[in-house]
């Protein structure tokens, strides 16, 4: 399915019935990364999984995709759809989102899972890194992006079916998404001071071997947030949902049926 809204075709999955959830994909990927977890959703939930601006089928305009702009866009979706409240679950860079989604449209929100992402903003570090990986690609294109990025996304242990998948995944993302959310994600803001205002119920769900985002970030929102748990996904890293789906999706429906059902 796509709509046109804030002068953008955005592609999205609406699937199911039942209490709203929406799934906020990693960068640099698309809404079917959450494939394994809409096909068991599916049966007791409405699951609407947009491919959010840059990537997959949605619009790739030729700027920077401000963590707001993403917040905006999917109000609107859920607008269009008749939502008036859902369920956020964001992985990474949709974690990023999800705190922006909790700031400037929290009435939307009735509860939240937080996977492999963390609530800081970038060091002066990271952001001089994700601006030499827009540059690159710019320059070089995707490929050379899953270069950079594959080794620090999944653990040691991964198939190599699934670090084929992500490879091409990757390799097929347009450059100017790639570049617009590195450099909208290096000015987010620091999400910190917000953990102790969010008055929902809260799942933090974090890859024991994830190095990017890795558990003791869990533990430090948790600290902040008022109503949470962490789920600690044994032999995954920072992809959790794709590299141990099982454990994932066992995690994500008990905090889920026990909220919703």
């Amino acid at each position: 399915m796509e709509t046109y809204l804030n002068g953008l075709r955005l592609a999205y999955e609406d699937e199911g019935s039942g209490p709203p959830l929406l799934l906020l994909h990693a960068f640099p990927f698309n809404g079917a990364m959450w494939n394994d977890q809409v096909a068991v959703l599916r049966d007791r939930y409405r699951v609407i999984v947009p491919d959010l601006r840059g990537f997959g089928k949605s619009g790739a305009p030729n700027e920077v995709y401000f963590m707001q702009q993403y917040a905006d866009d999917l109000a609107l979706l859920l607008a269009t759809l008749a939502v008036k409240q859902a369920t956020v679950i964001g992985l990474s860079m949709g974690g990023y989102i999800a705190f922006e989604l909790w700031r400037s449209h929290r009435s939307l929100i009735n509860g939240l899972v937080l996977a492999d992402t963390r609530a800081g903003a970038d060091s002066s570090e990271g952001k001089v890194a994700r601006e030499t990986n827009a540059c690159l690609a710019e320059s070089q294109g995707s490929t050379a992006i899953a270069d950079i990025l594959l080794p620090k996304l999944i653990a040691p242990g991964a198939s190599d079916e699934l670090r084929a998948s992500l490879r091409a995944t990757i390799s097929a993302t347009n450059p100017a998404g790639i570049a617009g959310a590195l450099r909208g994600m290096a000015l987010r803001p620091d999400s910190t001071i917000d953990l102790p205002t969010i008055a929902v119920p809260v799942l933090i769900i974090v890859g024991a071997e994830d190095i990017l985002t890795p558990p003791s970030e869990a533990h430090l929102m948790q600290k902040y947030l008022p109503e949470s748990k962490v789920a600690l996904i044994e032999g995954a890293g920072h992809l959790s949902n794709l590299e141990q789906p099982a454990s994932f999706n066992a995690v994500l429906s008990e905090f889920l049926d026990h909220r919703l059902g």
